[in-house]
């Protein structure tokens, strides 16, 4: 075709430098009379440009920083209401759609779907002063998809409206459902809304071809609804799992759980809504993309963890039992499926947040793990299954055994804080529990520790500092065998002279007698 002076000036808004670029080489646009005059990145910085270069027909993306779509059209149909606008935007901004239509848009274009004979068609329509203002309501109409949407979320005046025209577009006996949380992903990678709405678009035209299907994006949630005869259910089956796997190829951070089949077109917002909750338990499925609802068990009992024995085991610095402890709870829960997704991040982070606090007070050096608690905090938040999660556990225990064993008075500060105890108090009548209530710690764990690291038993260590003072007070001949049994703590005389005994071979008399010789 012989190229013509351009006639119809054209301006393209959008926040992604990518898709302006993409647009300004989607074909030779002179070729048809058109002129891409201006690009801004967002509503205001396109007011600048548009008393420079006055456009015809604005092409704004709705979601922008600075100054959104909605803003925008509301201004050019104030201050400038013969200029076209036209809304090109993701699935999942279609609530904005529905409030951009208030102020007068022109049309509606999706980002995965838009192609150059459609945008050159619209420009041309528009620029020859066609009555098209109507044709955005007619074009959300006319995709299922945004019907699909506009229906499992409107009130009910308006899904009345809208399911006698959706329900046209799905006439097999069948439904099925598959659903994915799209949250990591956008968290995870460097993929925009409409990226990865066009890979899923993209994927399901080439996987699902031949097939009754649609797709629906809405708040971080992906829905594909399935519509087929029961002959078709084997290759609906194939088909899905092919979609499925590239998905996960492509997205990396994508799992989908699978609906049982339906009848009733009208049970789709139920199964929808029913579904929410398996998504929670996906994290149990890492090596399978698509996960059928009758292997997850949505409802399931929790499973204990003392955590009190699990921060006592810290507080003696005993982290291969802390370990052990959380690689048998998570084996535990995962093969109970007995917290979801949020429940089962939220006791993670509770585990780090608790640890720190109690490393810290015993005073501990790791003031740089706690200053990457945040840190922490965002991995468990953007982990994608259970084995990840147990992972950056361990690698937390392991990090902290390390900073302790690289302090050069951790090894003997539970076994000072003891020794300092029975010097304090060998005189008083010593109850190990309470001791051990005093330390902040575990009595069997106490008990064990000690016995670990000194290789005496507790209970003999206070009997050898009691004989100790016992043998300094001998000294003083003022001072009876009974004083000096109720001055070592020793509650009867008799039990005094046989601990003596045990500990020196001789009675307290004995040990006096020899000492004046």
């Amino acid at each position: 075709m012989k190229e013509q002076s351009a006639t119809y000036r054209v301006m393209i808004v959008d926040d992604e430098a990518i898709l302006r670029t993409g647009m300004l080489h989607l074909c030779n646009w002179s070729e048809y009379g058109i002129e891409i005059v201006a690009q801004a990145s967002n509503g205001q910085e396109a007011l600048q440009y548009i008393e420079k270069v006055h456009p015809h027909v604005v092409i704004t993306d709705i979601v922008m920083p600075i100054m959104d779509g909605v803003e925008l059209t509301k201004i050019i149909r104030m201050q400038y209401p013969e200029i076209k606008v036209v809304v090109l935007s993701s699935y999942s901004e279609f609530n904005y759609v529905r409030e951009v239509f208030k102020y007068g848009v022109t049309d509606y274009l999706l980002k995965p779907k838009v192609s150059s004979s459609e945008l050159i068609s619209l420009i041309q329509s528009l620029c020859s002063d066609l009555d098209l203002v109507s044709l955005g309501s007619h074009s959300i109409k006319s995709d299922p998809s945004l019907l699909l949407a506009q229906w499992l979320t409107n009130d009910s005046t308006q899904a009345e409206e809208t399911l006698q025209e959706i329900t046209q577009h799905f006439t097999s006996r069948y439904f099925r459902i598959a659903k994915a949380s799209t949250n990591l992903i956008l968290s995870r990678t460097n993929w925009t809304h409409s990226q990865m709405e066009q890979i899923l678009i993209e994927l399901a035209t080439e996987h699902l071809a031949g097939l009754a299907y649609t797709c629906v994006f809405l708040n971080n949630e992906f829905l594909l609804l399935i519509n087929y005869e029961l002959e078709q259910t084997e290759a609906i089956s194939s088909a899905l799992q092919r979609f499925t796997d590239h998905a996960r190829e492509s997205l990396v951070y994508i799992s989908f759980v699978l609906s049982n089949a339906f009848e009733t077109f009208n049970l789709i917002k139920k199964e929808h809504e029913r579904l929410t909750p398996y998504l929670g338990k996906l994290l149990y499925f890492p090596e399978h993309t698509l996960v059928n609802e009758d292997i997850i068990l949505v409802q399931s009992d929790k499973i204990f963890f003392d955590q009190t024995h699990f921060t006592t085991a810290l507080r003696i610095f005993a982290f291969d039992e802390a370990s052990a402890e959380l690689k048998a709870f998570f084996s535990t829960i995962n093969s109970n499926q007995s917290y979801d997704e949020y429940s089962l991040k939220r006791f993670c982070q509770n585990l780090i947040y608790t640890a720190i606090n109690m490393l810290e007070q015993l005073k501990q050096p790791i003031s740089e793990l706690n200053s990457s608690k945040l840190k922490l905090f965002k991995m468990i938040d953007q982990a994608f299954d259970i084995h990840e999660l147990e992972n950056i556990l361990l690698a937390f225990l392991d990090n902290l055994k390390g900073i302790v064993r690289h302090s050069d008075q951790q090894q003997s500060m539970i076994i000072q804080q003891v020794y300092d105890y029975v010097n304090e108090n060998y005189a008083n009548d010593i109850s190990l529990t309470e001791m051990s209530n005093k330390l902040h710690l575990n009595y069997s764990y106490l008990s064990s520790y000690f016995k670990q690291r000194t290789h005496e038993n507790l209970t003999s260590y206070i009997n050898r500092v009691r004989t100790d003072k016992a043998k300094e007070l001998l000294l003083d001949y003022k001072l009876s065998i009974s004083e000096i049994s109720r001055l070592t703590g020793f509650s009867e005389h008799n039990y005094f002279s046989k601990v003596f005994k045990k500990m020196t071979g001789m009675t307290p008399v004995e040990y006096r007698n020899q000492i004046s010789q």
